[in-house]
């Protein structure tokens, strides 16, 4: 198929350049020609022609942080797999958002559980890996229904000989007391307990009264929670010393296990040479500084701009970071959107990080399935004069290919003889895709997903 795109801007992230009113063809799933200066051009072999009318063609968006798109285990904790519905609905909010290629961080998916859904929609999907001793030992700890025989005879080297493109996400919110435990684990504890589901904020006070920011029994404070107690109203159902045994047993058992797990999957890290994805948050800090001295820029600080840390302690620990050579994520988050888990004035941090040029990548997270978009972020960046739009675009494209080569080798950059993922957005609102071709195939027209799904897919 000889798809011809014609009158866009063509954004160059790599080249901090933007080649106004310009045209390009891709054929055959390769971008084979590109016609700098050429605003409007016939093109009568085309099958497809695309007047952009002066919007921006971007590369198509690599998402490396992000969960429920497989038929895996969920989450760092293992919880059974999501139902095949969910993971079409995460995966065209994605394709809305103008991502071509993400990268599925519940570490314990096999390669079946991958490819079953890569043959069923058009976004390329890859895989980490954890299957690791201490990381299944904190899944257990955790939850770990979803973990079968199956999954716990896979290896790291057997995955990565498999097409595995990074280790991670290791120590994960789900078992390190994130978000996960906010929004999943904790509600769904007391609810099994009383028969009352507490909501993400009333979960993150507890949670914060029994073990603090940095998931520790020694902050723990009884008043906090018998105020907590009474403010939810939950007095008559919870004493003070159940809300902590809930709470302990919940989150903090898998807690010191998974801080183990990063030191051995920075081990494993090393020895196949491979980049390493690893939950970057309060609970995290002194492990992931200790383990970042050792693995440099094989380690990926994932969302550098976590919400547990205080703004300056942010800020200070992402520069500490990459004075170790650490590629820093930061997360899209939601606070444009659901406003949940990531507070809309933690966005100040994280444009300072942006306009420091301390951030590398960017990414999603989940966010309980509520993520805003990567351009959503980006937009703000470029709006506040923060960064210009080629190297923020770079964070989600050329920045991700460098920082993990196996997650999409030949994209990230528009150039002859890249593959054809590429996105057109709006000139005036980053944030609005309007067309999206995933190997020179259009799969998003004018905002609407166009390929076919299963007629048993809602």
């Amino acid at each position: 198929m000889r798809v011809s795109i014609v009158n866009a801007n063509i954004v160059m992230p790599d080249q901090d350049l933007i080649l106004n009113d310009s045209s390009l063809v891709a054929e055959n799933g390769l971008i084979t020609r590109i016609d700098k200066g050429v605003q409007y051009r016939f093109d009568y072999s085309a099958d497809l022609l695309i007047n952009a009318e002066g919007d921006y063609l971007i590369p198509g968006l690599i998402n490396t942080h992000s969960h429920g798109f497989t038929l895996g285990p969920l989450f760092a904790s293992a919880n059974r797999p999501i139902a095949l519905p969910l993971v079409f609905r995460n995966l065209n909010r994605h394709l809305l958002q103008g991502t071509t290629t993400l990268l599925n961080v519940d570490g314990f998916a096999l390669m079946e559980e991958v490819d079953i859904v890569n043959k069923l929609h058009p976004i390329k999907i890859k895989t980490g890996t954890t299957h690791m001793h201490l990381n299944f030992e904190a899944a257990e700890k955790a939850d770990g229904n979803g973990l079968t025989k199956a999954h716990k005879a896979m290896t790291v080297e057997e995955m990565l000989k498999r097409g595995a493109a990074a280790i991670g996400e290791v120590g994960a919110g789900a078992t390190l007391g994130g978000g996960v435990a906010s929004y999943y684990l904790l509600p769904r504890a007391i609810e099994e307990k009383i028969g009352k589901r507490i909501t993400t904020a009333q979960a993150e006070k507890l949670k914060r009264a029994v073990l603090g920011r940095h998931i520790d029994p020694h902050n723990k404070d009884k008043k906090k929670v018998k105020s907590w107690l009474k403010e939810t109203g939950l007095s008559e159902l919870l004493t003070v010393d159940e809300a902590i045994e809930i709470t302990m047993k919940v989150i903090y058992a898998s807690v010191e296990v998974a801080r183990n797990g990063i030191r051995e999957a920075a081990d494993f890290a090393i020895k196949y040479d491979i980049p390493v994805i690893i939950h970057n948050a309060a609970a995290s800090k002194d492990v992931i500084l200790e383990v970042a001295k050792r693995l440099g820029s094989k380690l990926i600080a994932a969302h550098s701009n976590h919400p547990s840390y205080k703004k300056e302690e942010m800020l200070e620990v992402a520069r500490e970071l990459k004075k170790l050579g650490v590629i820093i994520d930061i997360c899209s988050g939601d606070s444009f959107g659901a406003n949940q888990l990531f507070p809309v004035d933690y966005m100040e941090p994280t444009l300072a990080m942006i306009e420091e040029g301390i951030s590398y990548t960017i990414s999603t997270d989940f966010m309980g399935g509520n993520w805003d978009s990567m351009l959503r972020v980006i937009e703000e960046a470029v709006k506040k004069r923060k960064i210009s739009i080629p190297k923020a675009i770079a964070m989600a494209t050329s920045n991700v290919v460098k920082a993990i080569p196996r997650v999409a080798p030949n994209a990230g950059l528009i150039e002859e003889g890249r593959v054809a993922d590429l996105v057109i957005v709006d000139k005036n609102k980053l944030s609005k895709v309007k067309h999206v071709l995933v190997n020179g195939l259009p799969v998003l027209m004018n905002g609407e997903i166009k390929f076919p799904k299963p007629n048993w897919i809602l």
